[in-house]
């Protein structure tokens, strides 16, 4: 099933989703073939109980403030995206959402859960992105794709190469499933297998899944290399910046651990900072 119902996430306080993330994530759509929907939060700052620290901190007129740079923001993040949406031929609707102060995570989760695929950009320039992209990975129940902040896709219709980053396991196939009309939107796939990163990763055992994909008409090409004492996700970064996909597929790996989510080497590395447009799902 092509992804007809697209989400873009954008964050407004402390920090504010650049205006070029934004274009990025509107040309992703294009290439993705789908309607798309801004989802903006509006942060609400609760006023303070305390009487004296509202009088000393004068806490209720800053909380006001604070709040009215969201909503400023909001409307200019709709605005860009606006006028990138009219210019890539993009059909665009905008939602915001009014949340509480470090709720944005979980209620975007929640209108994620009824999307085909949810867009977050993460990089240096917004302290929550990364932990906006683990809480849709693992509590949206529906793949979610990242990509670099700084690095401005182009418009397209469909994908030029798209990896797909195979160990065999449930996570990758789930991934390879969801990313589907993808695949079907490229010119080229190729399949990554790290040699040695895995017991259950040995050479020629990517041939089901080329066959899986050939059932579905998409020729792939499968590219297997050794590890060499490297770590999973400096090995993916290498072939990426080797093989220069514009989309890479993979599963993501996390479970709880004292609550607090115990991510695989890959996945991690992808969350810090993605190469490239990186599809996950879990």
């Amino acid at each position: 099933m092509p992804f007809r119902d697209i989400l873009l996430t954008a964050l407004t306080y402390p920090d504010a989703t650049p205006d070029r993330a934004l274009r990025s994530g509107v040309a992703l759509a294009r290439r993705f073939g789908g309607d798309l929907t801004l989802l903006v939060p509006r942060i609400d700052i609760p006023q303070v109980g305390n009487p004296l620290a509202r009088a000393l901190m004068d806490f209720d007129r800053i909380a006001s403030l604070e709040t009215a740079r969201s909503a400023a923001t909001a409307s200019l993040e709709a605005t860009c995206a606006a006028i990138a949406a009219e210019e890539s031929g993009v059909a665009l609707r905008t939602e915001t959402l009014s949340v509480a102060l470090y709720d944005e995570a979980e209620a975007i989760c929640r209108v994620a859960r009824t999307r085909d695929l949810a867009l977050t950009p993460i990089g240096p320039e917004v302290a929550a992105d990364r932990s906006l992209a683990e809480a849709l990975l693992f509590g949206s129940g529906r793949p979610i794709l990242v990509y670099p902040e700084a690095a401005e896709v182009a418009p397209a219709d469909g994908f030029r190469h798209v990896a797909v980053a195979w160990d065999g396991s449930a996570r990758a196939a789930r991934a390879t499933a969801d990313a589907l009309p993808a695949l079907a939107r490229a010119d080229r796939v190729s399949i990554f297998a790290a040699l040695g990163e895995k017991t259950e990763v040995v050479a020629g055992g990517a041939a089901p899944l080329v066959r899986h994909l050939a059932r579905h008409g998409i020729e792939a090409v499968v590219d297997e290399r050794g590890g060499e004492g490297r770590t999973i996700g400096r090995r993916l970064g290498d072939f990426v910046a080797d093989a220069a996909p514009d989309l890479l597929v993979m599963g993501g790996f996390g479970h709880a651990r004292l609550r607090q989510f115990v991510l695989g080497g890959a996945t991690a590395a992808v969350l810090e900072a993605p190469p490239c447009p990186v599809l996950m799902s879990h």
